[in-house]
């Protein structure tokens, strides 16, 4: 089986080449485009290893890569009224990748992640390859039945399910993702998608398995289906998402399937004055005993984010805030986020972040050093869980670094 390095090893092999007689002239070689020894366009440039629209078969060849680290201390009081606390530091994220465009209309994208970090519960990390964070191959078309782009792509997908998903973990605006967000967001597939693009309208249809593997799993284990629309709303975007499992873990026992039977997300963001604002409602059935290991697991859930931010000095520092609602029917429906407030290293019992109700009020700061690119992040979240033992609530006071090119 092809690497995606032995594909795009094949593919430089290929462009360069030579054409006899004179109906291909030799394409000329782009460079990357010079950074004028800016430390900050160097984070745009130094990945930029080829590109050149008039190259027959490669167009592009370019390498990527993302590094965060962050650090939390935790203090709260647990189901037992026993307060706990702990200061954790991990890699959050460590990929590194590349993508390629040939033959006028396919893309090959790949990276991998590169860090196991298990500091959250009182373990260590490894540095090295752990396992495909995305590999798909993709084939596209303008001006196609209507449509402006057709995309048709398969592979390891990361599928974008609510708001926060939408937003990469390289520009999102808190340290982390909500946890109704990492609810409904959840996995790796190995599947197909097809993409639709017409005016300010952006569709997706997919359909994919559920097979845990590293790289690209069978496509017969496990069966989803996959919606998202999103569309220009008057001043603001709209996006909807829906993705539903066909088959139970009973039917399945060697899927990795999502941990729900279906969910559908409906989100609006725009821009007031001088403020962003974001709202996303979710509502979803955790599924029967093929989905849960405790019918207290069961039944439908929902919820809702609201995101408000402004930047106190343009494009350097913003302030972000995020309120979080999510419950559920059952005693057990809806889960914390890993970080850190179940994290096994505090040692305080929160019932493992499951319970019925929960609330959550985030406040930060995001210092852009070079845009996007660099970025320093500093945040509080005060989380509150009610669960079949009892309540608990945490404080947690974050800050972290962010960097990609």
């Amino acid at each position: 089986m092809f690497t995606s390095s032995a594909l795009v090893s094949a593919a430089i092999a290929v462009s360069g080449v030579a054409t006899a007689g004179d109906e291909i002239a030799p394409a000329p070689a782009a460079l990357a485009p010079s950074n004028n020894g800016s430390w900050c366009d160097g984070f745009k440039t130094v990945g930029k290893f080829y590109s050149n629209d008039n190259d027959p078969f490669i167009q592009e060849l370019k390498f990527f890569g993302r590094l965060q680290w962050q650090a939390a201390h935790i203090n709260g009081d647990d189901v037992n009224g026993d307060s706990f606390s702990d200061t954790i530091d991990d890699y959050r994220r460590m990929r590194f990748g590349a993508q390629i465009k040939f033959l006028n209309s396919f893309k090959l994208k790949g990276n991998l992640n590169l860090v196991d970090e298990d500091a959250k519960d009182g373990g260590g990390r490894e540095f090295g390859y752990q396992n495909w964070d995305q590999l798909k191959l993709s084939y596209s078309k303008k001006d196609v039945a209507g449509f402006d782009e057709v995309s048709l792509t398969y592979g390891r997908h990361k599928v974008k399910v609510g708001h926060e998903s939408h937003t990469s973990s390289k520009k999102i605006k808190t340290v982390e993702r909500s946890p109704l967000s990492n609810k409904i967001y959840d996995g790796r597939w190995t599947g197909f998608s097809l993409g639709l693009e017409r005016g300010s309208w952006e569709g997706t249809l997919g359909y994919f398995s559920q097979d845990e593997s590293e790289a690209l799993g069978s496509i017969s284990k496990g069966s989803a289906f996959y919606l998202s629309s999103q569309h220009e709303v008057g001043d603001g975007s709209l996006i909807f998402d829906v993705f539903y499992n066909v088959d139970g873990s009973e039917e399945e026992p060697d899927a990795e399937l999502a941990n729900y039977h279906w969910v559908a997300s409906l989100a609006y963001e725009r821009q007031i004055a001088n403020w962003n604002l974001m709202l996303n409602a979710v509502y979803g059935d955790n599924g029967d005993s093929d989905y849960q290991s405790k019918t207290s697991r069961e039944g439908n859930f929902y919820g809702l984010v609201i995101m408000p931010s402004t930047y106190l000095i343009e494009d350097k520092l913003e302030f972000a805030a995020r309120y979080t609602y999510m419950a559920s029917e059952e005693d057990e429906g809806i889960r914390t986020n890993s970080r850190y407030f179940r994290a096994k290293a505090h040692g305080g019992d929160v019932n493992s972040g499951r319970g019925d109700s929960y609330h959550s009020i985030y406040a930060g700061l995001n210092w852009y050093l070079c845009g996007q690119n660099s970025k320093i992040m500093v945040g509080a979240e005060y989380e509150t869980l009610d669960t079949p033992k009892g309540d608990a609530d945490a404080t947690t006071l974050w800050t972290a670094y962010r960097m990609y090119f």
